[in-house]
């Protein structure tokens, strides 16, 4: 994050609208990049196919398949995800950097391998359905691809070029919606091959800047799995599992799903507005970027550097309020952006129904789906800064917590009916959100004692 934060910093010195505007707009792509971007794009592509070429079930299809796929990729890469980083920047303490490619390509060699038995059952079902070849492989290759683009992201958080990363993700997305015109065939072939063309550019353009910023001797290495952080590992199941039971389990149920490809199924009344409701969380996690990077991360640093250094009692108390003060404010302001936003959107919630041609009926299940959208970010920010506070015992806690609370009030909002569809998501999101301020506050009341007796 020192990058990200020295970046945001500098756009800052000029201190006029235009650099508070950059800074923000820079932190919005950065915090929500690739996931904005992603469903962004399928969003796009999809109302490409519905006013240009109007075939629904074809639009259907690929909305799901992909869905499928970024969802599939980021749960099966999960084990890695969290755990890799903290290898990377050992590694980069170290003075390492040889080491970071080799182990790099090496973990992405096991996702493939694991992936490619683990996507098996539902590209055969493809194939069973459609007969075509062509439409299965490219759904796992679409799979494969997405899963090494999650692992070489991880790597370039550890290079400065922040603006060839985004330019990357613009780029390949671009590609896609470009590509799906130039085919113009407006079937489901084209649509899938454009995908994947565009995130196989997506990944060769990342790799490009992965071997310049990373130069190694050795090719594949595996020394990652020797060190394999497991409370890590357990927090990115955990954490990308609970993020999507409550999609799976009205996939999954009879009363609430539809027919989509083989394997694959759908929820109209749950996916659309909940699908609308991530967009609007970009501004909120802009904000707590910012607020992080240029405030709390500061003070953070300037306490330890104080308390390695002799620095005063007056000192380390005043950097320590300050950082406190910042992580408050900050949490706050997430709650403030996310309220006004909120608001905004269901003003025009009708119009914007109307342009995606979402039926309006699913305006009220959206409304909770943003109140549950905004909890999520809020435990989010939560996690970020115990994360700065080594809690992970705690974090694993409450993503255990939220994985059975998300399932569990799921499965009692389908038994209530309609009415009460979202409202369990909404809720395991608050509950976990209570228990992780009092984790928060009860840590930095301990910070001084734990800083200098535990150590």
């Amino acid at each position: 994050m020192a990058g990200i934060g020295f970046e945001i910093r500098k756009i800052l010195k000029d201190e006029t609208i235009f650099s508070i505007v950059k800074a923000f707009s820079y932190a919005g792509i950065v915090s929500s990049g690739p996931w904005i971007i992603s469903m962004l794009s399928i969003l796009i592509a999809g109302y490409v196919a519905n006013f240009f070429f109007d075939n629904q079930q074809m639009v259907v299809d690929f909305t799901i398949m992909i869905t499928y796929v970024i969802a599939f990729s980021l749960i099966l890469t999960s084990y890695s995800q969290l755990s890799f980083t903290r290898f990377v920047s050992d590694m980069l303490f170290a003075k390492k950097r040889h080491k970071v490619l080799p182990n790099a390509l090496g973990v992405m060699v096991v996702n493939i391998v694991i992936g490619m038995v683990f996507i098996l059952p539902w590209t055969l079902s493809i194939y069973y359905e459609t007969h075509s070849l062509f439409i299965a492989s490219t759904f796992e290759l679409t799979f494969i691809v997405l899963c090494s683009i999650w692992i070489v992201n991880i790597v370039l958080t550890g290079v400065k070029n922040y603006k060839y990363v985004i330019f990357s993700f613009f780029i390949a997305y671009l590609l896609i919606i470009l590509l799906i015109f130039w085919f113009d065939k407006g079937d489901l072939e084209s649509y899938l091959l454009s995908f994947l063309i565009g995130q196989t550019v997506l990944l060769l353009l990342l790799m490009v800047l992965m071997f310049k910023e990373f130069q190694s001797d050795h090719w594949i290495a595996f020394d990652f799995f020797k060190k394999v952080y497991k409370d890590l590992v357990w927090i990115g199941l955990f954490l990308n599992g609970s993020i999507w039971i409550d999609k799976f389990i009205f996939w999954l149920n009879p009363f609430t799903n539809s027919e989509g490809i083989g394997l694959l199924k759908y929820s109209p009344i749950y996916d659309y507005p909940i699908f609308l409701a991530y967009l609007s969380i970009a501004p909120a996690m802009a904000v707590f970027l910012l607020r992080i990077e240029t405030d709390f991360a500061i003070f953070y640093d300037k306490y330890f550097s104080a308390a390695r250094e002799g620095g005063t009692l007056k000192e380390l108390y005043l950097y320590a309020n300050e950082m406190i003060d910042s992580a408050r404010v900050g949490l706050i302001e997430i709650l403030r952006i996310q309220t006004l936003i909120g608001f905004l959107i269901v003003l025009f919630a009708e119009a914007i129904f109307e342009v995606f041609t979402i039926p309006t009926v699913y305006i009220p299940l959206f409304i909770v789906d943003l109140i549950g959208t905004t909890l999520q970010v809020f435990f989010m920010s939560i996690v970020t800064i115990l994360f700065y506070l080594d809690k992970r015992r705690e974090i694993l806690a409450l993503v255990i917590l939220l994985f059975f609370l998300n399932f569990c009030l799921t499965l009692y909002s389908q038994y209530l009916g309609p009415y009460y569809y979202g409202y369990g998501a909404a809720l395991a999101y608050f509950i976990v959100s209570l228990f992780g301020l009092l984790l928060l506050n009860q840590s930095f009341k301990r910070f001084h004692y734990e800083t200098f007796m535990l150590i």
